[in-house]
C-alpha cells in the first residue's frame, strides 16, 4: 500500500508538469510585453513608441494572458491526462466538463446561502468571475478537483455496460456523465471547507502587515498555501483590501497593496515622489517569487548536473 501511494503521489506529480511547462515560456513573453508597454520604458527606448511595434507588444499580451485566465482549466486537463489510465481523451474531455460544473454547483451554493456578494467585495471573501461565472475563486485547486475526478471516472466507468434501453449511454459516454454528477455533491463541499480557510486568512490578515516580521510570515504563509490552492485568497486580501493599506497618490486614495503599485509602477514611474512608496509596496509581491524563481532554481538544477556521473551529463542537462 505503501509502495502504491507513493506511486500515486509520483503520478499526481508528473501530470503537473504539462501546465507548468506551458505556462513558463509564455509567462516570459507575457512580462516583457507587459514592461515594453509602458510609458516610462517607451521615453527610454525610443523605438518602442511606434505605433506598429506598440501594436504587435499590444497583440502579444492579449493573446498570452489568456493563458493565465485560465490556468484551472489547464491543471484540469493536464491532471486528467496524467492521472487516468485508460482513455486519456475522454479523461480530458470529462475533466473540463467536470470543472465548469463544479464552478456552476458553487455558484448556486453561494446563492442558497446568500453568500454572493457586489462587484467590488468579491476578492476580499474570495469569489471572482471564472468563465462568467461568479463563484470562489477556487483557481488551480479547483482544476485540480475536477481533473482527479475525471481520470477516476474514466478507469472506473470506461467499460460500464448499462442495460439496452439506456445502451448508447455505457461505455466511454458514461464517463462524463458520471463526472458530471460526482461533481454536484463535491462541488457543494467544497464552499464549506473553502470558507473555513477564508475566515481564518481574513482574521489573521492584520500579522501580514506588520513592519517588523509581517513580510516574512506572509511569504512563508503564501507559500505554504500553494498546495491547496489557497494562497490567491491571502494574496487578494493583501492586495485589494484595506488589509493592505490605504494610500493617497496624488490626491486619490487607493486601497490595497496592488492598486497602489499598479499606479505608482506603471502609471508614474520613478520621477514621481510617489515612488518612495514601491519598496514598501512591492516587497508584497514578485520579489519574494523572483528569488526563487531566478535564482534558487536554476541553482539546484546546475548543482544536479555537476554532481551527476560523467558519463550521464550529456543526457542529463537538457532534463535539468
Amino acid at each position: 500500500m505503501k509502495e502504491n501511494i507513493k506511486k500515486g503521489i509520483q503520478k499526481f506529480g508528473r501530470s503537473l508538469l504539462l501546465p507548468i511547462a506551458v505556462m513558463a515560456p509564455i509567462g516570459m513573453v507575457m512580462g516583457l510585453t507587459n514592461a515594453l508597454s509602458q510609458s516610462y520604458m517607451i521615453e527610454q527606448v525610443a523605438f518602442l513608441g511606434n505605433p506598429v511595434v506598440q501594436s504587435i507588444i499590444g497583440s502579444l499580451k492579449t493573446i498570452s494572458s489568456i493563458v493565465f485566465e485560465n490556468i484551472p482549466l489547464l491543471f484540469a486537463m493536464g491532471v486528467a491526462y496524467g492521472m487516468a489510465k485508460l482513455d486519456k481523451g475522454i479523461a480530458v474531455f470529462s475533466s473540463v466538463l467536470g470543472y465548469i460544473t463544479l464552478l456552476v454547483v458553487v455558484n448556486v451554493y453561494l446563492t442558497l446561502t446568500n453568500a454572493l456578494v457586489d462587484a467590488e467585495t468579491m476578492a476580499s471573501v474570495g469569489q471572482g468571475m471564472v468563465l462568467g461565472i461568479q463563484t470562489l475563486k477556487l483557481d488551480a485547486a479547483g482544476g485540480i478537483i475536477a481533473g482527479l475526478i475525471a481520470a477516476k471516472c474514466t478507469d472506473k466507468f470506461y467499460k460500464t455496460q448499462l442495460p439496452l434501453a439506456f445502451a448508447f449511454f455505457g461505455g466511454k459516454k458514461f464517463v462524463p456523465i458520471a463526472t458530471f454528477f460526482f461533481m454536484i455533491p463535491v462541488g457543494f463541499v467544497v464552499p464549506m471547507v473553502w470558507g473555513l480557510f477564508t475566515k481564518l486568512l481574513i482574521f489573521i490578515s492584520p500579522v501580514f502587515m506588520n513592519e517588523t516580521f509581517g513580510v516574512g510570515v506572509y511569504w512563508f504563509a503564501h507559500r505554504a498555501l500553494i498546495p491547496f490552492g489557497l494562497h490567491h485568497v491571502l494574496a487578494s486580501i493583501v492586495r485589494f483590501t484595506e488589509a493592505g493599506g490605504v494610500y493617497m497618490i496624488d490626491g486619490q486614495q487607493y486601497i490595497g497593496i496592488l492598486n497602489a503599485a499598479n499606479k505608482v509602477l506603471f502609471d508614474l514611474g520613478p520621477d514621481n515622489p510617489a515612488w518612495k512608496l514601491a519598496p514598501g509596496l512591492f516587497k508584497y509581491l514578485a520579489t519574494g517569487q523572483m528569488l526563487t524563481t531566478l535564482f534558487r532554481v536554476p541553482a539546484i538544477g546546475l548543482a544536479m548536473y555537476h554532481t551527476a556521473f560523467a558519463d550521464n551529463k550529456k543526457s542529463q542537462k537538457g532534463l535539468f
